[in-house]
């Protein structure tokens, strides 16, 4: 919604902080039936919108074609490179959780099917040499969750990255929120886990095995391999 109005800011505003901001949901049905919400997004887009790209706002003028021309080529590449950069993120995790499914059913794994519903108590988790793809773990989803031969369930997140500042999110705000939720829910019945792709500050993911979790590394899934058969001694 309003991804036009959310590129005309410096740095762009994103869906999330104009919701906050607004404190409301945003949509077209929103703006419709309550005029508060439009003025204020007005308001926020006054303050924010970008006085390099937008200079006659500033000034009170009128644009020139050459600047006008300009402003409209520099928002749709932002927007652009935003959108491609969201594509591959998604791309990339995908990849890696193929890879991984891959992985294990080379160990004889069989996938079953996820509940419908969030999985609450330990027994409703995969059963030893079987795993669940996309499952709803407490409060959190789990990209994998597969069942260890010890009976404990070893829980994942796929995570790709291309930055180390993006690396933070993915791992010390996401992962690490979701491993503590599942630790403190079903205790040390479920193991937390995070398959990692792309670029990872290692102060980050020093950080993050304090947690605890488990850090593999998609270009060594093999070391999945070889702590789940560790599991049966």
């Amino acid at each position: 919604m309003c991804t036009a109005l959310r590129y005309l800011a410096a740095p762009p505003i994103s869906e999330d902080d104009l919701d906050t901001l607004l404190a409301t949901k945003l949509s077209a049905r929103t703006l419709r039936a309550n005029p508060g919400v439009a003025e204020g997004l007005v308001n926020i887009i006054r303050e924010t919108i970008d006085p390099r790209r937008f200079p006659w706002i500033r000034d009170g003028g009128t644009p020139t074609g050459e600047q006008l021309y300009a402003a409209k080529l520099a928002s749709a590449v932002a927007a652009t490179i935003q959108r491609v950069q969201t594509k591959r993120r998604g791309d990339e995790k995908k990849a890696l959780e193929n890879a991984l499914e891959s992985e294990l059913i080379g160990l004889e794994f069989k996938r079953v099917a996820s509940p419908p519903h969030a999985i609450q108590n330990a027994e409703d988790l995969p059963a030893p040499k079987s795993f669940m793809a996309n499952v709803t773990l407490g409060a959190d989803n789990g990209d994998c969750v597969i069942g260890l031969f010890d009976r404990r369930r070893l829980a994942l997140e796929c995570k790709s990255s291309n930055s180390t500042i993006n690396s933070r999110k993915r791992l010390n705000k996401e992962v690490v929120k979701d491993a503590e939720n599942w630790r403190r829910q079903f205790g040390n019945q479920v193991v937390a886990g995070a398959v990692l792709r792309g670029v990872y500050e290692p102060r980050y993911v020093m950080e993050a095995q304090g947690t605890p979790l488990l850090i593999f590394w998609s270009h060594r899934l093999s070391d999945i391999t070889d702590f789940i058969v560790e599991t049966q001694h």
